[in-house]
């Protein structure tokens, strides 16, 4: 007799009641024919697999082989450990007194279940944590079975759930409440686990600071449709949104698109109905106070304060009215759909009882040109106003009294009056500030000279929407000004009142001297008084000033002293001529040095007359100084007529620098530079450059090269 006969076979067990006929039917179509291929099967640590079984057959099975074979070392006893059991449970009471570690443990248990299979899943999502730790946890195998839809072969994960949720319950009984709170941050938000402000911020106030966590959330998302939330809304203080051209241009994007981008921003993030803000929607419950009637951005920049966001007020309201108040309030002056620029300074939130009989826009408008027709002040009684005004849509006499409170809100914070004691507002009649008031305040509040360009950014950023566009358009203003004197002929202007600078030109400094002194002064003496106000001129110009005075002030006296032509000096003082030379005479000089030397006068010449004239004549074919047409034809005369003497001053100046150079270098044993003689340096690289492009003439070119040869 072999050992298999020691067995009863299916059809044994059967007859004998041991199983059930369904039971039997379903070992013999899988090739069971007797317990002895069942027991061979777990002896092996092998499951029988048996085709369209369900828990109930294989429950009982499990009565029969159980008594002939050994448990295997994942199973647990049918009779669980009493201490284990209480100590189990007693950790698990005392986490449900504790919010964050409860929470814990619930999602512990849902994401534990998502790590098995999809059978798996499918029914053991439908075990509530409490009904699986009281019927399940601590009881062994075969009573998994009796969970609808479970199969033996499930019992391993099964097994693997247990011992992972009695490990995460003891974990977090011993977990310290700071790092359950820091961890709750983390896996509930995705943010650091090392941040410790939201944890103390907990700790403190019993809640999250959710506007914290959501600007963190922001700066951690780079998604383009976020940026262009980020930077075209106003989402940050003191930030200035870009437009939609300068982002499109920053990322490379069309203008359109970013358009259509920052519509569908509108449309599906700052909504009511938005899932970036509503995913927590449970979270911000505590931010929602007792009924108002009107909440303004002053309301809530205590949140952003407490919690230390870089927020702006605006945006914090349109995300409260977005989560919590959209049902209640309308919002006003908040983030306008594209195209449609608000008219509020301010944004604030309006209980829908109000705004649904009264219109606030429209009661803005009317305010505001009232104010600009006001002639004479006042005191406002707003009741009275709000009453009788047509902004009404529906009028309630029992809410005048209430929409009247949110009026004065409105006249304060958008207009900037205050009402006094009895609630009246004092209504002033406001001159209108004109382009010269606004120049005057640009030098106020500087404090120091500015020049016209300076003036004209300032005007430009304080009246924006202003049509003028280049700073010449201001001068009129500046020089009809009262208040407002030029300070030189650079078109820098003060204040005359003030006493640190001095206003005026050159001249009326030298006036000023002069009119001080009794005697003549030499020029020198006059220089000295005017540069501590024009610190940046010198002697030659203060002369050439006084000279070329149109109005004929100045007098020279002999051994150069100048006066003044309105007074009365002693009789020992000649006057001389200090007329400068016409035009005619200076033309008539240059042509008698050139036929003379036969060259043009040089500019840089060491001989005082021919440096005059030089300089006359390089100012004159440059256009610094302006003449007529019957002078210019004059000055291309000489210039056709003496075009040869032109050309020999070039190659006389050449080869005098050329001279300059050679001595230096035998002087020095090196080139010049930059610290050394700044013009032969200069001179040498335009020689270079003329000999490489073949500008030189061969005489020319013999003598650079033997330049070269001494460097």
């Amino acid at each position: 007799m072999t050992e298999k006969d020691l067995y009863p076979s299916i059809d044994d067990l059967v007859r004998a009641k041991e199983i059930t006929a369904r039971t039997g039917n379903y070992c013999k179509s899988s090739g069971f024919d007797s317990l002895y291929d069942l027991v061979s099967c777990y002896e092996r640590g092998e499951l029988p697999e048996i085709k369209g079984a369900g828990p109930k057959t294989y429950i009982e099975l499990n009565r029969l082989y159980q008594p002939m074979i050994s448990l295997p070392s994942n199973s647990v006893s049918s009779q669980p450990d009493v201490n284990e059991v209480n100590e189990i449970m007693e950790r698990l009471k005392s986490l449900k007194l504790h919010d964050f570690k409860r929470k814990a443990i619930y999602e512990k248990y849902d994401r534990f279940i998502q790590d098995y299979s999809a059978r798996v899943q499918i029914w053991l999502t439908k075990i509530p944590l409490d009904v699986f730790v009281s019927e399940y946890l601590f009881y062994c195998d075969d009573k998994s079975l009796n969970i609808r839809y479970s199969y033996v072969n499930n019992l391993p994960e099964t097994i693997d759930l247990k011992e992972k949720l009695k490990a995460e319950i003891t974990r977090q009984f011993y977990l310290p409440e700071e790092d359950s709170i820091s961890e709750e941050i983390c896996n509930h938000y995705g943010l650091s686990c090392s941040v410790e402000f939201p944890v103390s911020y907990y700790l403190k106030y019993r809640c999250y600071p959710m506007f914290w966590i959501l600007e963190k959330q922001l700066e951690n998302c780079e998604d383009r449709d976020l940026n262009v939330l980020k930077k075209t809304f106003k989402v940050y203080r003191n930030q200035q949104p870009l437009t939609l051209t300068e982002f499109a241009t920053q990322y490379s994007l069309s203008r359109e698109r970013v358009r259509q981008i920052r519509k569908l921003i509108f449309e599906e993030i700052l909504c009511p109905d938005s899932l970036f803000f509503n995913q927590y929607r449970n979270d911000w419950a505590h931010y929602k106070p007792e009924t108002k009637d009107v909440i303004w951005e002053q309301d809530v920049q205590k949140y952003i304060d407490d919690e230390q966001s870089n927020f702006s007020a605006k945006f914090v309201l349109q995300i409260l009215l977005n989560i919590l108040y959209y049902d209640d309030y309308i919002s006003y002056g908040g983030f306008a759909a594209p195209l449609q620029a608000s008219c509020w300074k301010n944004a604030f939130l309006v209980n829908k009882r109000f705004s649904a009989v009264f219109d606030f826009d429209k009661f803005r408008t009317e305010f505001k040109l009232s104010l600009k027709k006001n002639k004479s002040t006042y005191s406002l009684d707003v009741v009275n106003y709000v009453g009788k005004c047509k902004c009404w849509k529906k009028y309630k006499a029992d809410k005048k009294h209430d929409i009247a409170g949110i009026a004065t809100d409105i006249i304060r914070y958008e207009f900037n009056l205050n009402p006094e004691m009895d609630g009246r507002i004092k209504l002033i009649v406001r001159k209108k500030r004109t382009i010269f008031d606004v120049m005057y305040e640009i030098l106020r509040d500087n404090g120091n000279p500015m020049h016209i360009s300076d003036i004209f950014s300032e005007f430009k950023r304080r009246m924006p929407k202003h049509y003028y566009s280049d700073p010449t358009q201001l001068r009129h203003y500046l020089l009809k000004h009262e208040a407002i004197a030029c300070q030189n002929r650079k078109s820098v202007y003060v204040l005359k009142e003030w006493t640190h600078v001095k206003s005026g030109t050159i001249r009326n400094a030298v006036i000023e001297f002069l009119t001080k002194k009794r005697l003549p002064q030499p020029a020198r003496d006059i220089t000295d008084y005017v540069k501590q106000h024009f610190p940046g001129t010198n002697v030659a110009s203060v002369r050439t000033s006084m000279f070329n005075d149109t109005q004929q002030r100045f007098v020279l006296f002999q051994d150069a002293l100048f006066g003044l032509s309105r007074k009365k000096y002693p009789p020992k003082y000649e006057r001389v001529d200090n007329a400068l030379p016409s035009f005619t005479q200076r033309l008539a000089d240059v042509e008698k040095f050139i036929v003379a030397n036969g060259h043009f006068p040089f500019a840089s010449s060491t001989n005082r007359g021919e440096r005059i004239i030089g300089v006359w004549w390089i100012r004159i074919t440059k256009g610094i100084y302006k003449i007529d047409e019957f002078k210019q034809k004059e000055i291309e005369r000489v210039r056709t007529q003496y075009a040869g003497c032109e050309e020999n001053k070039r190659l006389f100046q050449w080869n005098e620098n050329c001279e300059k150079v050679k001595r230096f270098l035998l002087e020095n044993h090196k080139t010049p530079t930059v610290a050394t003689d700044k013009f032969l340096y200069h001179w040498l690289g335009r020689a270079k450059t003329d000999f490489i492009e073949h500008r030189m003439s061969n005489d020319q070119q013999h003598r650079y090269l033997e330049l070269t040869k001494l460097m």
